[in-house]
């Protein structure tokens, strides 16, 4: 067992108060965290489910799970580990069932498939980038402003009206970076036009059932809103945790502060690591806020366990130069290394051309042993990229015994890669048969005679207007009739069943069906038969009984055992057309209980969801909520949250809507389809045999499925781009590995496990990248939370480091936490360098950050 410090042990004791840990780099705070959280279940303080750990990135959880699952087995597995995002996602998961205007098959949207809703709004002149930070700062504003009313076009009229009167110049440097002449008419027409993006922008997600990551955070801030919600997830955690606290943005604070109330909350972090301002993070006002409210336990880790002698006692002096005001205010004490090991001096050494200087490195790591723990770190991409092509010249003059091997960590954004990207368009589509990015991506290189000027007039607003959309494309139904064809034969045949479950909570793969509720629909439209039955859970129904009002008690008497009521619910609905609102959270929740109980899947015919109907045909709606399209349409009976009033308000919206407008549109569709639907005939067929593989077999399963019978693997032979499969069979075994770490999931809710990690690694370097030979050219934010014995600092000029940016608009304090956190990455060697001249041939500065270093730890070359 690892021997804490006494700082350390302070933290795995003290279970009542709340904590502020100021913890810099290489203090064993994961460690000290992991302890704790053992000590909190071994004491019986809490079960692992009511503590809640959340750090920065997907590397730090997976870390922090692996410490945790290393003292305490398999409790470990309760307990939540998660990045902020991935709070956010599993949080809007789960409220789906509630909020029934979120989708339950959301999905999210990384960077890349924003881009394709974004570029028919993009003001010309301005840079995908550009336009994408434009958009996620509006999001953020409006909830910053709160300004959450029923009408998302008056909130973001006054969003902007907020935003040019209050932050004027942040709003015109977002719409800048482009031609002046240009960007001026831009700035002057977003003042007043703006808000239409905006609203556009939401409905295009809307319509593909789609999230991007700024929602995430906007989208669970107004949740909180709600005094209901705040309280269910408050009382879910009864210990928190919140790691690396100085990266988190304002609005991402106010979110946490809210899980804060009525809790043991652990606040912990290091502000001179803060390098995300850029983005929002504020850490002394976060802290202020903490100590002035929550009335935290200081406890400071000053030994530190990672740097020799000489790399600490230079990163410490750097500090103490650069922010003397502030340092006193954190260190009451001096902080020291523990090791006995002095270490060498730091090397700085100044290169005539940056095509020496590279030279230089690359020698430098020559005289390395082969196996050496090394990491090369620049300032931006850029000059990654120019070492790495300078490094492969370097190396073919060598014998390969005496290459080296580099690599970008750009290049191994893993869920970034094409192949990737494509393989996951399957799976989204799988899950969410609206995801119409995903259609786009496989048609445009899969499905052959699709060119982007079909899926244009697929994607017109005529077609829009008859109810089509390409998704619909992907169905077999499409090929034996129009859409709709299936529900309308279904009601004319008295099978149309609407059905709505409630249940213990909003989790589909843990929590349990307490009722069914269900009616079949007779041929003029009346209710012909009704299905309730009341199940008594294995688990309590907690908070959920808030919504549902069904206690335990009741349900202990009324309630039959899970098998009984589930089969002969799937006897009720067997070929029956299934119709709910939101239907995909009960369909999700009947399939994972169905799959618990060793039971065969339901036989739909087909199914529809009137959310999903009412926003194809009133997309400009201020909501879809059932409650409000019960009031806003001329139906005659109102949804309570009990299952069966709330079918009979589906049930009547249906018709209502089958009356306006399937049925007066049905011709038109029909000749549409005529026009486009030969050409995915292949693909439709292939999706139709996915889908039906989906609900017996395992991700591997139906990758290999995708790979051998659906072209892909095919397509990449022929492009002669064999590489790229090797990635995707390096996919194939994360997915086996996560099959077998979580077989007690479904087939469906692994699948969901698998697109929320691709989805939720953005900007990250992968998990593969643990087990490389090849040394990581990589800039210094993406360094962070990463260690090596040898590290080289490469081009330390005035202009790159700190930026000329930075320079000019005095924001110079932020570069100088970035140099720390450069310092801070190597154990036993630090080797930094310059150039003395540009490529003009006139003298170039090195940094004035080196002027920090102490003299006596440097040695000049």
């Amino acid at each position: 067992m690892v021997r804490l410090n006494a700082a350390q042990q302070r933290i795995v004791n003290e279970l009542d108060r709340n904590i502020l840990l100021l913890a810099s780099a290489g203090t064993g705070k994961t460690n000290t965290l992991a302890y704790r959280v053992a000590h909190i279940i071994e004491s019986g303080r809490a079960a692992g489910e009511e503590i809640l750990c959340m750090t920065f990135t997907n590397k730090a959880c997976r870390e922090m799970k692996e410490r945790i699952a290393g003292k305490v087995g398999p409790k470990a597995k309760a307990v939540e580990v998660s990045t902020f995002h991935s709070f956010c996602y599993a949080l809007l998961a789960e409220e789906s069932k509630r909020q029934d205007d979120l989708f339950t098959d959301i999905t999210i949207y990384d960077e890349e498939d924003c881009k394709e809703l974004l570029a028919p709004l993009k003001p010309a002149g301005m840079k995908d980038i550009e336009f994408q930070n434009l958009v996620a700062w509006v999001k953020e504003a409006r909830s910053r402003y709160g300004l959450y009313s029923d009408s998302s076009t008056e909130d973001y009229k006054r969003t902007i009206r907020r935003a040019y009167a209050e932050e004027k110049q942040t709003v015109l440097r977002l719409l800048g970076g482009a031609d002046s002449f240009i960007m001026g008419d831009v700035q002057r027409r977003f003042e007043y036009d703006g808000y239409r993006i905006m609203v556009a922008y939401e409905e295009a997600l809307q319509q593909v059932h789609g999230v991007d990551f700024t929602d995430l955070i906007t989208r669970v801030h107004r949740l909180f809103q709600n005094e209901d919600v705040r309280r269910r997830w408050q009382q879910r955690y009864k210990y928190i945790a919140i790691d690396e606290m100085q990266d988190t943005s304002t609005l991402e604070c106010e979110v946490m502060k809210v899980l804060w109330q009525g809790n043991h909350v652990l606040l912990c972090g290091d502000y001179f690591q803060t390098i995300y301002e850029w983005r929002g993070s504020d850490p002394l006002a976060l802290l202020k806020a903490y100590r002035d409210e929550f009335s935290p336990m200081t406890v400071v880790f000053y030994e530190n366990y990672r740097a020799n002698q000489t790399l600490f006692k230079a990163s410490l002096a750097v500090l103490q130069a650069m922010f003397p005001d502030i340092i006193d205010d954190f260190y009451e004490e001096t902080p020291y290394a523990v090791t006995g090991d002095a270490g060498t001096p730091i090397t700085i050494h100044g290169a005539p051309t940056e095509w020496k200087e590279g030279a230089y490195i690359f020698d430098a790591i020559r005289s390395l042993p082969k196996d050496s723990n090394v990491g090369i770190l620049v300032r931006n991409n850029k000059r990654a990229q120019y070492l790495s092509r300078l490094f492969a010249n370097l190396n073919v003059h060598l014998p390969p015994e005496e290459q080296r091997e580099f690599m970008i960590i750009d290049e191994f954004k893993f869920f970034r890669r094409q192949e990737i990207k494509d393989i996951m368009a399957y799976f989204k589509l799988l899950l969410n048969s609206h995801d119409s990015v995903s259609a786009k991506r496989i048609s445009k290189r899969y499905v052959k005679g699709i060119g982007e000027a079909r899926i244009q007039a697929i994607e017109s607003a005529d077609t829009r207007q008859a109810g089509l959309t390409l998704t619909d494309f992907f169905d077999m139904a499409i090929f034996e009739g129009e859409p709709y064809q299936r529900l309308l034969e279904g009601l004319n045949a008295g099978k149309v069943v609407v059905f709505d479950v409630e249940s213990t909570g909003t989790d589909t793969t843990t929590d349990e069906i307490i009722q069914i509720a269900a009616i079949r629909l007779g041929a003029d439209g009346s209710e012909a038969e009704c299905f309730e039955r009341f199940i008594c859970p294995a688990k309590s129904v907690g908070d959920s009984q808030a919504v549902h009002g069904f206690s335990d008690e009741w349900l202990k008497e009324h309630g039959e055992p899970a098998e009984a009521v589930l089969a002969d619910f799937v006897e009720f609905s067997k070929d029956a057309v299934i119709v709910g609102h939101n239907v995909g959270y009960d369909i999700s929740i009947l399939g994972s209980e169905l799959h618990r109980h060793h039971l065969p899947q339901p036989r739909f015919s087909a199914v529809y969801d009137t959310l999903d109907i009412y926003r194809r045909f009133y997309p400009n709606l201020l909501n879809h909520k059932l409650g409000f399209l019960s009031e806003y349409f001329p139906i005659d009976h109102k949804p309570t949250h009990n299952a069966l009033d709330d079918i009979r308000a589906t049930a009547l919206l249906l018709l209502y809507a089958v009356k306006e407008n399937i049925e007066p549109t049905a011709n038109r569709r029909r000749a549409l389809i005529g026009s486009y639907k030969n050409a995915f005939a292949t693909i439709a067929s292939q999706m139709a045999t996915l889908r039906r593989k989906s609900n017996s077999e395992r991700p591997t399963q139906l990758l290999a499925y995708i790979m051998n019978d659906m072209g892909v693997l095919q397509y990449y032979k022929q492009a002669r781009e064999e590489q790229r499969v090797e990635y995707i069979r390096d996919l194939y075994r994360m997915m086996e590995q996560l099959e077998q770490e979580e077989s007690e999931l479904s087939g469906p809710d692994c699948l969901r496990r698998i697109l929320q990690q691709a989805a939720l690694t953005a900007g990250e370097p992968d998990q593969r990248i643990k087990n490389e030979t090849r040394i990581p050219i990589i800039t210094v934010h993406q360094a962070k939370g990463s260690e090596f014995d040898y590290v080289f600092l490469a081009n330390m000029n005035v202009g790159v480091f700190p930026g000329m940016l930075a320079i000019r608009e005095g924001k110079e304090e932020e570069e100088k936490r970035l140099f720390y956190v450069a310092l801070t990455r190597a154990k036993k060697q630090l080797t930094i360098s310059y150039i003395t001249t540009n490529h003009r041939g006139a003298p170039w500065s090195e940094s004035p950050f080196l002027a920090y270093l102490p003299k006596e730890l440097v040695e000049r070359k």
